[in-house]
């Protein structure tokens, strides 16, 4: 090795050449339903942060590319960026290599030409394979073949890593392959750990809801309200909506907490992402004024109201607040209290509203496992109390906007599962088809199908 370090100074051009400077494609998962909600938030956010000139600006695209995915081209950073701050994606990958394959020759022989060593350390890897209309069929088998590529390359991967500058952590990188039509597709996985986990110890009550989802849904409420803002989660459970809307309120990364699987790859620079964790930004940019830098309130969001009518989940809400960066923050963004949501009053809630605030309610009412009691009977008085608030609100100078998660509806004849109907029969302005100012997403949480409708009543 008396080259050593020739050899690494050369990878590590080829790093800077190959995976830093030019653009790649990024494949991000999302919460089905949610597709256009994280091109919005992609968009916006690249806007506000990753547009620093005319040239960098014209080089992002972003589109809807199936069910719960979303691609877009950018440079290495900027899909960091894209891991750091955003709150409504799961995953987020890079996009490696394409090939066609009609037999395990040469898929094995196709992958070997794959520089494997720019993309991952020395750790393991998971290799996750969905085979459909090719003539490799077998998932294992194909997953198989790449690790075994993947490790008779490793030694090179030491070998050119071999210097005081690599510090790498073992880690274990996932690949995620698909292979289509004889056409084999692999893209790396730059979060490790879905992002909905946010990093930090979190009790939860009965079937909790994903981030984010919770995400999602704010993030279409508080686009469709009017600013600034009141946030009211009757129905709080474990606290996901409030504590993602502190989060949102005081600019906070959603992963602030968290270990990404970018930091132990190869092309990842420290400094670089220190800087652009220090850089402000909010994902609810909705001009081109200055934002508020990160960690600091953002003065669009003016309370959050938190209750739930069981008391564990009140105690469960007030340590979540405790475990996570919010802890840090006085005024506390979240004081849970217990209560009924059939008990607000519309006064409470304009009181409740400073200033020009608007109300903005969000529910996660019970489903699925949670259904010991008559659901659709429960829906129709939530539709009854929305339109009742809504009804007063307006001579209090306050239109409401809500978004709620329902279950599907059984279609089966003959379904007394009716949730959706009932809360559209009470409360009307929730329906899409018969309000402009309505919206509905179909999603899916816990193995069920849900709509979620988003609406000014």
């Amino acid at each position: 090795m008396d080259n050593a370090p020739e050899k690494v100074s050369a990878f590590e051009k080829r790093i800077k050449r190959q995976v830093i400077g030019k653009p790649h494609r990024f494949l991000a998962v999302v919460p089905l339903g949610f597709e256009q909600t994280l091109v919005d938030e992609l968009q916006e956010r690249f806007k506000a942060q990753g547009a620093r000139t005319e040239e960098s600006s014209n080089s992002f695209d972003v589109k809807i590319v199936g069910d719960g995915k979303v691609e877009f081209t950018a440079k290495l950073v900027e899909a960091w960026k894209a891991v750091a701050y955003s709150r409504v994606a799961n995953r987020i990958l890079i996009h490696i290599a394409d090939f066609k394959a009609e037999n395990f020759r040469e898929l094995e022989r196709k992958a070997a030409e794959v520089p494997w060593e720019l993309y991952l350390d020395e750790s393991s890897t998971d290799v996750h394979v969905t085979c459909k209309h090719s003539r490799l069929y077998h998932s294992d088998a194909v997953a198989e073949r790449l690790q075994k590529v993947i490790a008779h390359q490793a030694e090179t991967f030491l070998h050119l890593k071999a210097s005081e500058t690599s510090d790498l952590e073992h880690h274990t990188s996932s690949l995620h392959v698909t292979l289509i039509d004889d056409r084999c597709t692999i893209w790396l996985d730059l979060a490790g750990e879905e992002l909905y986990k946010r990093g930090h110890e979190r009790f939860v009550n009965d079937a909790p809801l994903k981030e984010t989802i919770a995400a999602g849904m704010l993030f279409e409420a508080f686009r469709m309200a009017s600013q600034p803002i009141a946030l009211f989660d009757p129905m709080a459970g474990s606290g996901t909506f409030s504590l993602e809307a502190a989060y949102m309120a005081n600019n906070l990364i959603p992963g602030k907490c968290r270990d990404f699987a970018l930091k132990h790859q190869p092309a990842f620079k420290e400094a670089t992402w220190r800087f652009l964790l220090n850089e402000s930004g909010s994902a609810l940019r909705q001009d081109s004024g200055a934002l508020p830098p990160t960690g600091t309130r953002d003065e669009r969001f003016v309370n959050i109201v938190t209750s739930d009518i069981s008391e564990k989940a009140v105690g469960i809400i007030a340590h979540n607040v405790e475990c996570c960066p919010l802890a840090e923050i006085d005024p506390k963004p979240i004081v849970p209290q217990c209560r009924d949501f059939f008990s607000y009053t519309a006064k409470e809630i304009a009181d409740a509203c400073s200033g020009e605030a608007s109300p903005v309610i969000v529910l996660n009412p019970p489903y699925g496992k949670r259904l010991d009691f008559d659901a659709p009977k429960l829906y129709t008085q939530i539709g009854k109390k929305l339109a009742e608030l809504a009804r007063e609100l307006n001579p209090l100078g306050k239109q409401l906007t809500v978004a709620i998660l329902v279950p599907k509806d059984d279609s089966r004849p003959g379904s007394r599962f009716t949730c959706t109907a009932n809360l559209l029969h009470e409360c009307p302005a929730l329906d899409p088809a018969q309000s402009n100012s309505a919206k509905r997403i179909v999603t899916s949480h816990g193995g069920l199908t849900l709509n979620t409708f988003i609406a000014k009543i």
